[in-house]
């Protein structure tokens, strides 16, 4: 089984430094980027890990601070990638949108 989750977590006010926009084999599957923390890298670094069709690509923006209130989860073919990583709820499109991919085209 894989899939991607967001379970909640108390809130830390984080810096957020860059948007993200998630793509799918070179294609997006946003048309906006989304505000993230540099941690970001961790969940770009093993999205890679579980399925390299999908690349997170990062770019800097000027610093707003954010409130993180979730975890992020990634598990594919029933081994945990990314467990519990702190980010923000916004991160929910990119959860949708991976288990929605994997639903008719799953990690091989």
């Amino acid at each position: 089984m894989s899939k991607v989750w967001l379970n909640e977590k108390p809130k830390t006010v984080e810096g957020h430094t860059n948007t993200c926009q998630l793509f799918f084999e070179g294609n997006p599957v946003h048309e906006n980027p989304i505000s993230c923390h540099d941690n970001t890298v961790d969940i770009q670094t093993a999205l890679r890990k579980a399925d390299p069709r999908f690349e997170l690509r990062l770019a800097r923006k000027d610093k707003t601070v954010e409130g993180h209130t979730r975890s992020f989860n990634i598990k594919c073919k029933d081994e945990d990638i990314l467990k519990d990583h702190s980010c923000h709820d916004n991160m929910i499109t990119i959860v949708n949108s991976i288990n929605a991919l994997w639903a008719v085209l799953p990690p091989k």
